[in-house]
């Protein structure tokens, strides 16, 4: 087979801008990015040369050329329309998503497909005028959404809009899970997670915050007063490395941390922050720690920078780039060997070793082995393992939880997102393993159709669209030929 050569083009994409790091550093509710100007999303967008590779690394499928040439002919409504066939939350997604798509753009600096889609949804404060959808008559049927995160609440509107009545759980006080409560204002501003939620509340959703499956409610309960129940529960439970010294003072899992800088906690710690991990909840950490008032942050990970998570992509040298702007410094090939406390318990630093990357016979990837020879030292008085996490499954029944199929630790489901439970879906970062934003959607369109199926509710007419209307991508990545007055599933 000949081998095969890509080429990419380089005509310059339009500057994205940030905040000096010197004005950013020490703010966390200062928006790092600043978004693009008519004009500059205009230009921007006339670079798109609606090839369509870049569908193919979205998992929700969006139609990406159809809504970035929309823009560049200053058509924003219809661009709007187009991104939210399939994506409730345009300036989340604008703001936060991991972007995959752009890795696979022809250019060598690809079309800034998020800012596109940020610009598009901060044009416009009221989503539904814009729209004009009119929801399907009530069926009778209801339907139970555990947590409310991207994933349940996709489902919840659409199922919404198909005349299901939708009540979401969300044991936390705030909507939209880990979104609000785990990822840093300075990234996903406030106003930005109320305009959407408010979005997806008026539609007709119903919400009951503090509300915890398993304690105020019970899993069967839900399972018996409602025709299907989807699980959003995301990975709330963080795993913690038993370091010996972990149980010190100013030791805190990420998502803790995270979770108590998000809703305005005072968080005791020092002034010399270790982050364990060097994952995107690592960077958000270590610029939390740095705008709560850290002196030196440093991040420890026991790779080398180009084994860490989400690298190689556009994203993951972005987070990078900002974090070390900010001052974050890295030690790379580190396995920690204990946390070192004084004698009231307060950290005073870490012993490690330094790793060498050993290949495995057969080829994969390097595996970290600690040179035990030498043992090194840093000063710190507060650490944050930012060292993964998992669902919690908790509040399930002991019989159900038996017969709830897992591999891993994430929810095994089928095509149209339905567990090994009858009746019982799921989604989102508990059964996926990219464990990101935009893929929380795709399973919530997936699992909204599966649901409706399920309940015997025809899916495929909620929106018309006319051929003139569709882009000629779009139609090729449907797979199928679409005929004018088709429908378009979303």
């Amino acid at each position: 087979m000949p081998e095969t050569l890509i080429y990419r083009l380089n005509f310059k994409r339009v500057p994205i801008k940030n905040i000096p790091p010197d004005e950013r550093r020490r703010d966390f509710y200062k928006h790092v990015t600043i978004g693009y100007s008519k004009a500059e999303a205009m230009r921007e967008a006339s670079r798109c040369m609606g090839c369509g590779l870049c569908i193919q690394g979205c998992p929700a499928r969006l139609d990406i050329p159809g809504y970035v040439q929309a823009i560049a002919r200053g058509e924003f409504e219809k661009s709007l329309k187009i991104i939210m066939r399939d994506l409730p939350f345009p300036e989340i997604c604008g703001n936060i998503c991991t972007h995959n798509c752009e890795d696979n753009c022809v250019y060598s600096d690809p079309v800034a497909i998020r800012h596109l889609k940020r610009f598009v949804a901060e044009q416009f404060n009221d989503y539904q005028s814009i729209l004009n959808r009119k929801k399907m008559e009530p069926t009778g049927k209801k339907v139970a959404i555990i947590g409310s995160g991207p994933a349940g609440l996709t489902v919840a509107y659409i199922l919404t809009m198909f005349g299901v009545d939708c009540t979401v759980y969300e044991a936390l006080p705030v909507p939209l899970g880990m979104l609000n409560v785990g990822i840093p204002k300075y990234r996903l501003p406030a106003k930005v997670i109320e305009k959407e939620y408010n979005f997806i509340k008026n539609a007709g959703v119903k919400f009951l915050f503090n509300t915890m499956v398993g304690r105020d409610v019970s899993f069967e309960e839900l399972m018996k007063n409602y025709d299907a129940v989807f699980l959003g529960i995301g990975t709330m439970k963080g795993n913690l490395t038993g370091t010996p010294g972990s149980d010190g003072k100013y030791v805190y899992h990420a998502l803790d941390f995270l979770r108590m800088a998000n809703l305005g906690e005072k968080i005791p710690m020092g002034k010399k922050v270790a982050i364990i991990g060097g994952g995107f909840t690592a960077m958000d950490s270590a610029r939390t720690a740095l705008r709560l008032g850290a002196d030196k942050v440093y991040v420890l990970y026991r790779r080398r920078a180009e084994d860490r998570p989400g690298y190689p992509s556009k994203n993951a040298e972005e987070e990078m780039e900002e974090t070390e702007e900010e001052g974050v410094e890295f030690l790379w090939k580190i396995t920690p060997i204990e946390y070192v406390k004084d004698s009231n318990n307060m950290i005073k630093g870490i012993r490690y070793w330094k790793n060498e990357m050993v290949g495995e016979k057969g080829g994969g990837r390097l595996k970290p082995v600690p040179i035990k020879d030498i043992e090194f030292f840093i000063e710190v008085d507060t650490i944050i393992e930012a060292t993964g996490q998992s669902p919690d499954l908790s509040f399930l029944p002991l019989e159900l939880s038996k017969n709830l199929k897992m591999k891993g630790n994430e929810i095994v489901v089928n095509d149209d997102g339905m567990t090994s439970i009858s009746g019982l879906f799921a989604g989102g970062d508990a059964t996926n393993t990219t464990k990101d934003f935009i893929s929380a959607v795709a399973d919530g369109n997936r699992a909204a159709k599966g649901i409706l199926k399920f309940l015997k509710i025809n899916y495929n007419t909620i929106e018309k669209v006319e051929c003139n209307k569709m882009s000629q991508v779009m139609r090729e990545s449907l797979g199928r030929e679409v005929k004018c007055n088709d429908y378009i599933e979303i």
